[in-house]
């Protein structure tokens, strides 16, 4: 088997490729280090023969509803094409949870992330999409992309982060199943409140930023499952924090 992974060489891609070559899978990374350019189209053609499946865990910068959605939409019309033409069967989507209800936030990357499932799930290679909750290790950034003036603006909703590890077996699980078309979601096994799960994250650093719990934008729940889900075993490092 060849598996193609596109954003080869990022938190994501880079892990998946050593545990699918450690299963004697060949790989073939795909991103801009490796003078492949996925929007483009440069180096793809050339990079997908004699791939049998895709691994798209790609990323953008772009928070902005126009960029993102640019991008997440380019990027599948891109691997579409060339992918058909190469015969590729099966091309597995990293997205987030809940952006599949399509109501969980107006923030502009989520909205690339819906854009991304409506785009895969209409193309002509069949999908399956694997949804994960907030990375664990993610959390200290996420905090960062809450802070306003020195204080941490958090809201008084759920979260249940997931250990990268499980997603990444989970990747590696999709890429061998027998019959792609499938949508899983993948959480932790605990769920807080954002605003206690920030405040035991600094407090656990040493880091003294005020949070300050703000009515949230989004559904109590938009972003955890509301269905059935694969539960991960690995609790988040930090304990005491209480469970919502």
């Amino acid at each position: 088997m060849k598996v193609f992974i596109a954003g080869g060489r990022g938190r994501v891609g880079s892990p998946l490729a050593d545990t699918l070559e450690a299963k004697g899978i060949e790989v073939v990374s795909g991103g801009l280090e490796d003078g492949i350019d996925v929007i483009s189209g440069k180096g793809l053609a050339e990079a997908l023969a004699g791939v049998d499946t895709i691994v798209n865990v790609l990323n953008t910068p772009r928070f902005d509803a126009d960029g993102a959605i640019s991008f997440f939409e380019g990027s599948i019309k891109s691997l579409t094409a060339e992918g058909e033409r190469a015969g590729v069967r099966h091309h597995i989507v990293l997205s987030i949870v809940g952006v599949g209800e399509g109501d969980a936030s107006e923030i502009g990357y989520y909205l690339g992330k819906v854009a991304q499932e409506k785009a895969v799930r209409s193309a002509s290679i069949p999908a399956t999409i694997i949804r994960a909750t907030q990375f664990q290790s993610y959390i200290p950034a996420l905090i960062d992309q809450h802070t306003v003036d020195g204080k941490v603006l958090a809201p008084r909703t759920f979260i249940q982060p997931v250990e990268l590890a499980e997603v990444i077996d989970l990747l590696a699980e999709a890429v061998t199943t027998p019959k792609p078309g499938s949508e899983v979601e993948i959480a932790g096994p605990d769920r807080f409140y954002h605003d206690d799960l920030f405040r035991a994250t600094l407090a656990h650093r040493g880091d003294h930023r005020e949070v300050v719990t703000v009515d949230g934008k989004e559904l109590l729940e938009a972003m955890i499952p509301r269905g059935a889900y694969r539960r991960g075993t690995v609790r988040y490092p930090i304990p005491g924090i209480p469970i919502a």
